[in-house]
């Protein structure tokens, strides 16, 4: 009678394995005490830098067309 093998019971680790779905995540969280309009800023900064990009924009846009206007004259 042939000898039974000891089957395999550790996870393969490797470079090809499939990631673990049970892997625990950690957040680090700091508190700041901010004032009303320092908290709207934060919360709302991707818009604020949008809008600032644009004002930028058409600022330049502006200022190019009155210095064209001012030099053709």
């Amino acid at each position: 009678m042939a000898k039974n093998q000891k089957k395999r019971n550790k996870k393969y680790t490797g470079v090809n394995a499939k990631p673990s779905t049970n892997t625990v995540r950690v957040h680090k969280v700091n508190a700041v005490v901010r004032s009303k309009s320092g908290q709207w800023a934060h919360e709302h900064r991707k818009l604020i830098k949008r809008v600032g990009i644009a004002v930028l924009i058409v600022g330049v846009i502006v200022f190019l067309i009155v210095n064209s206007i001012m030099t053709s004259k």
